[in-house]
């Protein structure tokens, strides 16, 4: 996930910086001459540019335009994909040299007259977290989709296999406002593993949604083992759904020993079921997004 970005111009000034997630109290100036006394170093040994810097939790992705008043900075998860990335970088590259070019050509060291960016980087750079929804049929998967009215996103991958999305606003986390929320079957996740790899690659978080039933629920902890097998960075939550019917659901706490993943209660049928899905969400990319990337940041 992009966590940073930095544009800086070809004198070591910083003309733009934007913190998606952590500390915001950073020292633009002292990143920007830093990375730019790097820069520097490696033409002065004959290495070239630098495309990127990896540190043990983040990657710095470089590029500059072709006039040399910028270089331009994206800061990532290091399990990011650097390809995903550099596109976003191209684009940032494009629009920002577009836009400003005059001004770049004659700065004077004021920065504020870069802050309109703000709403182009927002929404065409930063990449909201990406999260699967899947279970098994009959489990209130597209009962919770259908919670979030508007359009729903048919993605097709590489087979042609409809991939159902729905993007979510999120108001109770700071600087992260959106998430892409995605439905899939379990079982065919599973068995077709290799079509769908780039999809488990790419995602932040992977809820399984059960019925609460013990049928169910043994079912998709077989399921769940063999999926956490195939997945690299995306963390795991259990949504156990249908807690209305008490004579036959199994309580949270107990569907969260059984998987030993935080689990949430749900019932997709009451009134306030958008509100609480809502809440349950933006809890897991707190978790998952918010306080992992500021931990690595300290």
């Amino acid at each position: 996930m992009i966590s940073k970005i930095l544009i800086i111009m070809s004198n070591g000034g910083l003309c733009y910086g934007k913190t998606f997630v952590g500390d915001t109290d950073i020292d633009y100036d002292l990143v920007s001459g830093f990375l730019t006394a790097i820069s520097s170093i490696a033409k002065e040994i004959g290495g070239g540019e630098i495309r990127s810097l990896n540190f043990r939790n983040f990657n710095f992705i470089y590029t500059r335009d072709d006039e040399n008043l910028c270089m331009f900075i994206i800061v990532t998860d290091i399990d990011d994909s650097e390809e995903v990335v550099r596109d976003k970088l191209e684009l940032l590259k494009t629009e920002f040299i577009d836009r400003f070019h005059t001004q770049l050509k004659n700065w004077d060291c004021e920065t504020r007259k870069f802050e309109v960016f703000d709403e182009f980087v927002e929404e065409r750079i930063f990449i909201p977290p990406k999260i699967l929804l899947c279970g098994e049929e009959g489990v209130g998967k597209t009962a919770i989709m259908s919670l979030f009215p508007g359009e729903t996103i048919l993605e097709l991958d590489d087979d042609l296999n409809e991939i159902i999305q729905k993007p979510i606003t999120l108001s109770s986390l700071k600087r992260i406002n959106e998430c892409v929320l995605r439905e899939m079957d379990l079982k065919e996740l599973i068995d077709n593993s290799k079509i769908y790899r780039s999809l488990l690659d790419s995602v932040d978080i992977i809820i399984l949604v059960t019925n609460s039933g013990a049928s169910n629920l043994g079912r998709t902890q077989r399921l769940f083992f063999q999926l956490e097998k195939k997945v690299k960075k995306a963390d795991f939550y259990v949504i156990a759904n249908f807690q209305d019917l008490q004579n036959t659901s199994y309580e949270p706490g107990k569907v969260q020993e059984m998987f030993e993943i935080q689990t949430y209660g749900f019932c997709a049928i009451k009134r306030e079921a958008k509100e609480k899905i809502l809440e349950i969400i933006s809890e897991m990319v707190r978790i998952s997004i918010v306080q992992k990337i500021v931990s690595k940041q300290t």
